[in-house]
């Protein structure tokens, strides 16, 4: 094909209207606002701590990137890694880290989560967040027993129900 040819079609093409019934809408989605995602972080501090629990957690966006991290009084940093990497698989996988970690160990020989992925984590203490029925983020916490974790995580969710919808 010469690049006369090619100049001509390219013309053509670019010349035809554009119709709107073949073009896509705009796309609309929830987003957890700052202030929403601080407070469910802050809630699930406060619930590991009421237990004696010293934990960081973590929220991140519906696609996985960390929003909020927390990091408790008296914590190591390992704990705010462990907490973003639960949030992570949650968002990702749409489903509790406690749910994956027990497919895992019933399924010794299936394969990690995420095709292995080394940012996803499979302990208990990661949660998806939902408003309505749309995932729109995921929260991590870290720290304290993986199970405990979780019910940090869930005290957080918790503390921003009301305005998940």
């Amino acid at each position: 094909m010469t690049l006369k040819t090619r100049m001509a079609m390219l013309a053509a093409l670019l010349a035809s209207p554009v119709s709107v019934a073949h073009a896509q809408s705009l796309i609309t989605e929830k987003v957890l606002p700052l202030q929403i995602e601080i407070a469910a972080a802050q809630g699930a501090i406060d619930a590991c701590a009421a237990g004696g629990f010293h934990v960081s957690a973590v929220v991140v966006d519906a696609y996985g990137n960390a929003k909020v991290m927390l990091i408790g009084d008296g914590t190591i940093f390992t704990t705010a890694d462990s907490a973003r990497r639960k949030a992570y698989t949650a968002i990702m996988m749409h489903r509790a880290t406690s749910a994956i970690q027990a497919q895992l160990a019933a399924n010794p020989g299936s394969p990690p989560p995420g095709d292995g992925n080394p940012e996803m984590l499979a302990l208990a203490g990661g949660l998806p967040i939902k408003a309505g029925d749309q995932f729109v983020g995921g929260i991590g916490v870290g720290g304290a027993a993986s199970l405990q974790d979780e019910k940090c995580a869930q005290a957080g969710i918790d503390k921003v129900q009301a305005v998940l919808h």
